[in-house]
């Protein structure tokens, strides 16, 4: 999903520059104000006045996709055919994980400040919704994955025990494996890292954003169905997470969650996060030595 940025970048950026002052005052409705800051970070705050949050959304944003672009540029960037030889195997060195590293960053902001612009907006207007408004801060996301309120939950524990007797229960399955360049402590500090951004911020848009909107406007069973379809969507292409229909499934059952709790999103952070995490550690148990790969396959 990261990489669709890419292509929508520039022209985001151009519809930014031409707004005009007046614009910059209007008062948005909370799904204008969620889609104004997932198309430019930081763009939904500016417009209802917010400029500090603005600035710092759009300031990481920026920095990370220019991180991004630096990364990619490198003659030992791993492109897709390179780094996604078959549907099992991922190899990385550090200049493409420092990439992948920033761009999740990148992503990540762009949702979690969609779903900020739309958690102010219904604070400041809630009229005509039937559904609770968002509530929680970064830094309650940030913490949610750590705390034994979500984590003693059997709609948290449950859910875990069972990904991590899939993920570990077997032999084989997606690897990943590493350049020398890359030791195993890297995959960790990055996969313990990386998907604190990637629980916040996909929660925070997918339930936070759309579960709740569609669900106030179509029902909570059409909002429901729709946000996890379209959670589903968003995870087709190539990589550990790239299954449409698994991602969808858990779309579900985290917008359940979400719509169980009155459309609070901090367990669903916490099962989000656990969840990516077993499957990251999965993956690179099942993985190795890229350069031992590559003699073990030469000899077939």
């Amino acid at each position: 999903m990261s990489r669709n940025i890419k292509a929508l970048a520039a022209p985001f950026l151009a519809s930014a520059l031409g707004l005009c002052a007046d614009a910059a005052l209007a008062e948005l409705s909370p799904p204008m104000a969620a889609a104004s800051s997932v198309l430019l970070p930081g763009l939904g705050q500016a417009l209802s006045g917010d400029y500090g949050t603005a600035a710092a959304h759009f300031g990481i944003f920026a920095a990370s996709l220019a991180t991004a672009f630096h990364y990619e540029d490198k003659a030992d960037f791993l492109k897709d055919d390179a780094r996604y030889p078959d549907s099992d195997r991922e190899f990385v060195n550090q200049t493409t994980l420092r990439a992948d590293f920033a761009w999740r960053l990148a992503t990540d902001t762009a949702l979690y400040s969609s779903f900020a612009a739309y958690r102010d907006a219904r604070e400041r207007d809630n009229r005509g919704y039937r559904t609770p408004v968002p509530k929680e801060s970064l830094s309650d996301l940030a913490l949610s994955p750590f705390r034994w309120e979500y984590l003693s939950r059997p709609t948290t524990f449950v859910p875990l025990a069972i990904a991590a007797v899939a993920s570990f229960g077997s032999k084989g399955g997606y690897g990943i494996y590493r350049y020398d360049d890359v030791s195993k402590s890297d995959l960790y500090v990055y996969n313990f890292t990386a998907n604190e951004f990637t629980a916040a911020g996909e929660e925070g848009f997918f339930r936070g954003f759309l579960n709740n909107e569609l669900s106030s406007r179509w029902g909570n069973g059409w909002g429901l169905a729709s946000s996890s379809a379209l959670f589903g969507i968003a995870h087709t292409g190539q990589g550990n997470t790239a299954n449409a229909w698994q991602a969808a499934l858990a779309g579900a059952y985290l917008g359940w969650v979400h719509q169980r709790n009155e459309f609070q999103i901090g367990e669903g952070v916490a099962i989000h996060y656990w969840w990516n995490v077993i499957a990251g550690i999965a993956a690179i148990r099942n993985g190795g030595s890229a350069p031992l790969v590559s003699l073990r396959l030469s000899f077939n």
